[in-house]
């Protein structure tokens, strides 16, 4: 097969790893893919030796003095200059964009060759990016929902296919959580979260350890946390596994009774999709407070609690936990609202919805 997809992505993990995720699918189907980005996002093909990517250099003009607005804008400009380069060369028969302001100069530049524009929003909150390329694109794939800041004028152009999660996750079958003595708490927060989580979360695994419940602990943190957390733990007698980053998440999050999170698009589907219970803590700088829509999302839905960043102590996540450890029922009723939020055909849905274009 011949045919070409050009995927492009902003460099952040809500952004690349949909795109990272497709691209495997439709690389295994035989079409050629490649990948445009930054280089944040050109760090995590490491592991994709096969992917070949372009890494360009652009910028956004929003929340910026004058000067440096006219030095953004210029910037956009060579970045859609080397986009028509890059297009000319390749000549793909479809580009996919998947958000971020790196994604905008090589999806604007589709108009100068008529190659169908196709984005993906997993959020909803229509990012900026899209909502500037909505007029541009054949297809809006969405992950959830309508955004809530969604044109009407383009419900023509909408197709909903769930989120792109690895073929992993989606084909992952449940088995019963954890059967092991230890209650299981895992956190997951980034770069945007594990420094708050790395000051609350220790002191309330202490606690509930002091009150006679037998937890671990699985947490990711920041790397300068890493050694003071471990050694927290240590001292005060506590299972632990203590990370910045690993390759191990499935096998994690299948063990978990309980996750404490941010609600990011991708992380908060992917527990959704391996019914794992999770406490959403909304990044609040995220933007268009994206975060927090997500996070009400899935608490309407049964699937999780909720608990602002003004609202995170120690007192309030102590409470959380010891009532959900107390009354085991409230994590059977979350899976099984998780449960009819399983989506197992999205990519199928993809396929159909690009079918005319490839």
């Amino acid at each position: 097969m011949n045919k070409k997809i050009i995927f492009s992505s902003g460099g952040t993990g809500g952004h690349i790893f949909p795109a990272i995720n497709l691209m495997k699918h439709f690389s295994n189907k035989g079409y050629k893919v490649l990948l445009v980005t930054d280089s944040r996002g050109n760090i995590f093909l490491k592991n994709y030796r096969y992917i070949q990517s372009y890494v360009i250099n652009t910028d956004t003009p929003l929340n910026k003095n004058i000067f440096r607005k006219i030095f953004s804008l210029l910037t956009i400009f060579f970045s859609i200059a080397r986009s028509i380069l890059i297009l000319r060369k390749e000549r793909p028969d479809l580009v996919i964009g998947f958000g971020g302001y790196v994604s905008f100069p090589i999806s604007f530049s589709t108009k100068f060759y008529n190659i169908p524009l196709v984005i993906y929003e997993n959020n909803l909150v229509l990012g900026r990016t899209n909502k500037n390329l909505l007029p541009l694109s054949k297809k809006l794939l969405l992950g959830t929902e309508m955004p809530i800041n969604f044109p009407k004028k383009y419900e023509n152009k909408v197709y909903k296919v769930g989120n792109i999660l690895r073929e992993e996750i989606i084909n992952y079958s449940p088995i019963k959580k954890n059967n092991s003595k230890f209650f299981s708490i895992l956190v997951l927060g980034g770069s945007q979260g594990a420094e708050i989580f790395g000051e609350i979360i220790p002191s309330v695994i202490k606690m509930l350890k002091d009150k006679g419940h037998m937890v671990a602990i699985n947490q990711q943190c920041l790397e300068k946390q890493k050694k003071t957390l471990t050694e927290y733990y240590k001292k005060n007698n506590i299972k632990s596994n203590i990370f910045d980053f690993t390759n191990n998440i499935l096998d994690l999050i299948s063990s978990t009774d309980l996750a404490i999170s941010r609600s990011g698009a991708s992380t908060t589907a992917e527990l959704v999709s391996m019914l794992t219970p999770f406490v959403a803590v909304p990044y609040p700088s995220s933007i268009d407070n994206h975060q927090h829509k997500n996070a009400k999302y899935y608490e309407s839905k049964g699937c999780c609690w909720v608990i602002e960043q003004n609202k995170f102590n120690i007192k309030n996540l102590f409470n959380l936990i010891t009532g959900i450890m107390n009354d085991k029922k409230k994590l059977e009723d979350v899976r099984k609202c998780m449960k009819k939020n399983e989506n197992k055909d999205v990519y199928v849905k993809i396929e159909n919805a690009i079918r005319e274009f490839i």
